[in-house]
Formats: C-alpha cells, structure tokens, sequence
C-alpha cells in the first residue's frame, strides 16, 4: 500500500503548481503573452507566472487555502482533491472567502486571494476559472450583496426546478433552506417528532445544532419530514458523496440558471433560513425570545452561571433574537451571524 507522505498533500500539490508557473513564465515576456492572448481570445491574460514577488504571495495563498480544505473539509491529499467535481471545488473557493472576510481580511489582500486561486486552480482545471466572474470576484472581494441578501430571489422556483429534475437534489435543497444545513450536514439529520424539532449532529465544530419547529410553521415542518425520507430513501441505494458530487450540484446550477439567477451554489439556502428565523423569532415577545436562547444554552450543557451571563451580554447589546439565530446556525459568534442576517453590530 502506498504511503501518504508530505508529497501526496494538497499543500505541497498546489505550492508545486505555483512553482511549475513560476518557472515557465518567470523568463518569458508578459507582454508578448498577452498580446498572443489579445489575438487569440481578446482577452490580456497570462496563465504564467512572472515575478518573483507574485510567486512569493500566490505561494502564502495556496497554503492558507490548504490549510483551510484540510480544517474544513478534512481534505489532505491530491487524490482527494483531485476528486472534487469543478462544482465542489467552486464551493470550497466559495465558502474559503466568506471565512476569510468574516476573519476581516482587508480588499486588497482578498483580491491577491481571489487572483492567485484563479491562477493556480484554473491551471490544475481550466473549468474553474468559469466561476471567477466580475460578480464572484466583487463578492468574494468586498461583500457587495447578491440577490437578496445572499439569498436567491426566487428559491422557491428553484426548488420546483428541482424537483422536475431530481428529486433527491430537490430534498437536500429543501432541508438546507429549512434547517440552515450545511450541505455536508444534511445526511446528519435526525428529527424528533414528539418534541417537533431537528437535531443535527456533530456539525461544524463537533458540536450538535438544535432547531425548534414549535416556533416556525407547521408545513416547515412537514417539508423537513418529507424531504428527509426521500434522501433516505436515496441513501439506501448509494453514498451522500455520490449525491453530492455527481447530482446535487449539477442539478442546482441547472435549476438556478433556468430561473435566470447568477449561480451561487447551496450556501444561499442557509442565508435564506437564517433570515426568515431572525424574522419569526424576533416576532416573539422578549420575554419568550429570552426564554428560547436559555433552553438552548442549557440543552448544550451550559453551566448556570456562563448562561446568566450570556443573556445578560445579549440583552444588553439588544440582541436576543441574533444570539438564538447564532446558536441555530451553529455560530459562536454574533458577528458571524450579523454577516448572514445584513445587521450591523450595536
């Protein structure tokens, strides 16, 4: 059996693409390629690169990105990523920037991010660079809103878009936008229909998120109810990998595109659930708000103390409702949340 040593990781994959574009452009005129590419394609573009100072900032890029495949995927090694369908890789290049903004990166240093993926990964998979459009880049960049709020406008008519194309794609999309789902989460879920709410276990974290649907309504119930037998169903018969990889995304760009919509990916669902939560929970009185955010302090096995002063924290910054939305979310942190809710911090 062969053994994964430091040359079969991504890190060490992507920092040796970047020495391979070092090394075939680095004594060849920038301005000749580009006038071969003007002529070719009408665009000004190298696949080259051509200094040493840029080689030096994609190399920091490509380990930072590894670095973040590995913590947030658990993704190590070449033949893993080499796996990955150009859809996944967008959406790990999709989501590697909201981290990246919500840890404040400034603009400048998000766009050398966004032009050094671009450059490596487009040159391990041209198909890529598809996905580094003016609309992307300005999002991933400085956070300039799509759609509604990084939300679709019309995921409803996604969904039925869906459902005309496959079904199983149809019921992951509706569990994320229903229960805040990470796409990796949906196969985590387990419903609890006595107490009527969704527990998902071990998500981001290691840790177990916890959805009340006794505040929501009933038919958002239902479709979570619904939508889970028919990915289990699906599940008997292949892997959630498979599904993934081979269905759900393909399946949701269609969808998307047939309704005229940019294509985001499956991250917009989770805004989506986060927004329409904020809005039902913050309906409720404060005290009932005040009541929902202890259960779900307590049912996490928070002492006493740490919860008196958790809602303490919150009331006092007038954010009772984000901190719930947080917790459902699976966030620690309300700034994270505020990202997803277009709140400013108070």
């Amino acid at each position: 059996m062969a053994v994964q040593g430091r040359r079969n990781r991504i890190k060490y994959f992507l920092l040796q693409t970047v020495e391979d574009l070092f090394n075939a452009g680095v004594n060849r005129s920038k301005h000749e390629i580009f006038k071969e590419s003007y002529e070719k394609n009408r665009t000004r573009e190298s696949p080259f690169i051509h200094s040493y100072s840029t080689k030096t900032t994609y190399e920091k890029v490509v380990a930072k990105y590894s670095d973040f495949l590995k913590e947030e995927y658990g993704l190590r090694y070449e033949k893993d990523f080499r796996k990955l369908s150009v859809d996944e890789i967008f959406q790990t290049v999709d989501r590697y920037f909201e981290v990246q903004k919500e840890k404040g990166l400034a603009q400048n240093t998000l766009e050398k991010h966004i032009s050094g993926l671009k450059k490596v990964l487009g040159y391990v998979d041209p198909d890529i660079k598809e996905y580094f459009t003016p609309d992307n880049r300005m999002r991933w960049r400085d956070g300039v809103e799509k759609g509604e709020s990084d939300r679709y406008g019309n995921s409803d008519k996604i969904i039925e878009n869906l459902y005309r194309i496959n079904e199983v794609s149809a019921a992951i999309a509706e569990l994320q936008r229903t229960v805040g789902c990470r796409v990796g989460d949906v196969k985590k879920i387990e419903i609890q229909e006595d107490e009527r709410k969704v527990v998902i276990h071990r998500s981001k974290g290691g840790r177990d998120r916890t959805i009340y649907f006794e505040y929501f309504p009933e038919e958002q119930f239902e479709k979570v109810k619904q939508s889970k037998e028919i990915l289990d169903r699906a599940l008997e018969e292949k892997s959630f990998s498979e599904i993934r990889k081979e269905e759900y995304y393909k399946d949701l760009r269609k969808a998307v595109r047939e309704v005229g919509e940019p294509y985001y990916g499956a991250h917009p669902f989770r805004y989506e659930f986060a927004q329409n939560a904020y809005q039902v929970i913050t309906q409720l009185p404060e005290a009932e708000q005040e009541h929902i955010y202890r259960r779900i302090l307590e049912e996490r096995g928070k002492p006493e103390e740490d919860i008196n002063k958790a809602v303490e924290y919150v009331k006092e910054k007038d954010a009772v409702g984000e901190a719930i939305v947080s917790e459902l979310l699976g966030h620690s942190r309300l700034d994270i949340s505020r990202q997803y809710l277009k709140l400013r911090a108070r």
